[in-house]
């Protein structure tokens, strides 16, 4: 039915008039401040359920026909106050009930009023778009305004005075708003196992652009839009935006009923609780309980503290693998990653040219963009990380920030923008040479360095051993699941997922003096081992970011019995899972003791005694051989005195000579610096 063009001029003058109604009555005083303050102040934000409550039909025609909707509203605004008929104040409307998952926009939503949520993967440049453009023409040099409806610019058909074709565009005279492009991708927790995100631009215009960043989660109210891709003649959608909240979305935001609350707090009491998570994290894979239980708390998680002088104390727990091909490190994380409430599994290579971090990127406009990364994306969840060590030389350097004070910084091509990445990290990473050989240090045989290795509260060395008994049980498991099709869940995952995120929402638990004192024992215990002999230097076997790990880890653990309390139980639950990672990673063979800087990839301090012995010896050598030490005579009081073969000192030597502790004066003589 053909709708006449004076039934909607009184269609449009009845909503004009029905919106000064709401305003005078609901929002006067709102609409007066900001007349009173424009342009600085260029919106108002309106609560959608208190213009339903006004007038049903106006809110439905709102969601109908947006775009003829909120010109009325901003036309009833100029009535309010005549003597400000040439502001443009702009009507935001929040809490619509018309609220779509992005993957569900279809062709039937395309010019309505639609409110979806997500996370904010990629922000372009602002640019001015023009919106009233000022012609000349050329002949007569009159001047014609144009308003602009579309993406390209519209000029007169011709001159009003002397019928002249020929325009030129006065850019000084013309009228500009500032627009800005994003992409909004789902939310994480909505995707089901192996589900892709979908993506979204939105256009953000006027008072809008410059409010969000990427790793945001928000949710956008706005038109839903199309436009013609020239490349394929398809066509698109995007949303033109007209209002954002900001959602603080935990990660543990999940559907939970009281049914599900009153399940959740009975498995909470059963004394085999620990034991039912640990063999439903990843129950595919047999064996590696100590690094399943390591995981089980890491999704659990610590308690964060902001502290008075404005520093973060982070509650994320950060894991890394180290293993040998082929025994399951990447199946680990995929499970981790969809067991999570907000799991995203990536490669350290990255999938993507952002990495794993964030970067400023060209658009196709050739401007700059600021998009998000994996780590970026993760805020408030778990990100998997496969081959950390085959991260890109961008991210080695974001890294470091990104792990411990989780955030991001990001200052390139005028770009200045501080990212959150406040998520736990499990990371795998391959020994470079094939096999894992506990003789050296991690760093030594990874492609990390010790700066990064550090950031991580736990490492664990998973080794393909042969063993007749492991290995026969291994067989049994996986014989089974492929006969039984079945795999045997202690907790169902679905169920598990709800159970974390009911722990991290509802308990944060706080240490009691009798978990403070095993704690600060267990660490002076260590750290004392280490004075025992005050004459010779000896290897440390703990540091201050072991004790802030034990800390998280304890935590974890009364989180899962969703305890408000951190008792002695959990404090020797952490320091027992930590002794588990240090004995793996940290024990030097020469010394028989946990040195952190093995764990760490520093040198050892077995290798530094023989780095002293050998700046010694040269000391003495010079005094014997009148100022220079002989090289072969070096090599001889080595093997002679410490048992040290020739290889062995030279590569000492050739360290030392790097470092400039000592130098060779001629050729095969050396001298300490």
């Amino acid at each position: 039915m053909e709708i006449s063009a004076q039934e909607t001029t009184n269609k449009t003058k009845t909503s004009i008039a029905k919106f000064e109604e709401f305003f005078s009555t609901k929002y006067k005083d709102t609409v007066f401040e900001a007349l009173e303050r424009y342009p600085e102040e260029r919106s108002i934000v309106v609560d959608y359920n208190e213009l339903e409550m006004f007038d049903p039909d106006l809110a439905d025609l709102l969601i109908e026909k947006p775009e003829e909707v909120l010109k009325a509203a901003q036309q009833a605004i100029q009535n309010i106050d005549p003597l400000r008929k040439n502001v443009e104040i702009h009507t935001r409307f929040q809490n619509l009930r018309n609220n779509i998952p992005l993957r569900d926009l279809r062709s039937k939503y395309i010019g309505k009023f639609v409110a979806i949520d997500g996370i904010v993967r990629k922000s372009d440049e602002i640019r001015p778009r023009i919106v009233n453009a000022t012609f000349e023409c050329r002949s007569c040099m009159r001047l014609h305004e144009v308003n602009q409806t579309s993406n390209l610019i519209s000029e007169p058909a011709l001159c009003q005075e002397c019928g002249g074709r020929s325009f030129r565009l006065l850019q000084e005279e013309s009228e500009f708003l500032d627009t800005q492009s994003t992409k909004l991708q789902e939310p994480l927790e909505n995707l089901s196992g192996g589900e892709q995100p979908r993506q979204i631009v939105v256009i953000l215009e006027d008072d809008l652009v410059d409010t969000i960043t990427p790793g945001d989660i928000v949710r956008i109210t706005g038109t839903l839009k199309t436009v013609r891709d020239e490349k394929t003649k398809r066509f698109k959608n995007y949303i033109y935006g007209n209002y954002i909240e900001a959602k603080e979305q935990e990660f543990e935001e999940l559907e939970i009923s009281p049914e599900d609350e009153e399940k959740i707090r009975e498995m909470s009491k059963d004394p085999n609780i620990y034991d039912k998570i640990i063999k439903s994290t990843a129950p595919s894979i047999q064996g590696y309980r100590a690094v399943k239980e390591a995981i089980a708390l890491q999704l659990f998680g610590g308690s964060a503290k902001d502290l008075e002088d404005k520093t973060r104390i982070r509650g994320d727990i950060h894991i890394l693998i180290v293993g040998d091909p082929g025994i399951g490190k990447s199946q680990m994380l995929k499970y981790v990653s969809k067991l999570a409430p907000r799991g995203i599994y990536t490669s350290g290579k990255g999938t993507s040219g952002v990495g794993l971090t964030a970067a400023a990127v060209r658009d196709e406009l050739g401007g700059w963009s600021l998009e998000a990364g994996a780590l970026v994306l993760g805020d408030r969840g778990n990100v998997c990380v496969d081959e950390l060590d085959k991260m890109r030389p961008e991210d080695r350097s974001a890294i470091h920030e990104a792990l411990e004070q989780q955030t991001i910084s990001i200052a390139k091509a005028g770009i200045m923008a501080t990212l959150n990445s406040r998520c736990s990290v499990l990371a795998a990473a391959n020994p470079k040479f094939g096999r894992f050989d506990r003789f050296k240090s991690v760093a030594i045989q990874i492609n990390l360095p010790p700066t990064i290795l550090s950031r991580f509260d736990l490492l664990f060395v998973v080794e393909d051993k042969p063993d007749m008994e492991r290995d026969r049980k291994l067989a049994s498991h996986i014989l089974h699941i492929h006969q039984d099709n079945k795999i045997p869940f202690e907790i169902e995952p679905e169920l598990l997922r709800k159970y974390i995120a009911y722990a991290r929402k509802e308990v944060h638990p706080k240490l009691t003096d009798e978990a403070v004192e095993v704690i600060q024992e267990f660490y002076v215990g260590m750290r004392g081992g280490s004075t025992e002999d005050e004459d010779e230097a000896s290897p440390v076997p703990i540091t201050a970011r072991q004790l802030e790990a034990l800390v998280r880890l304890s935590e974890a653990s009364a989180r899962i019995r969703l305890s408000p309390d951190v008792t002695e139980y959990d404090a020797k639950r952490a320091i027992k899972l930590q002794q588990d990672s240090l004995k793996q990673v940290g024990y030097d063979p020469e010394t028989g003791k946990v040195d952190i800087d093995k764990v760490e990839g520093r040198t050892p301090q077995s290798e530094r005694d023989k780095f002293r012995i050998v700046m010694e010896i040269i000391k003495e050598l010079t005094d014997d051989y009148g100022g220079h030490a002989p090289n072969n005579m070096l090599i001889k009081e080595m093997e002679d005195r410490y048992n040290m073969n020739k290889e062995k000192t030279e590569e000492i030597v050739r360290v030392l000579k790097r470092q400039g502790l000592i130098f060779e004066p001629s050729t095969g003589y050396y001298k300490v610096a």
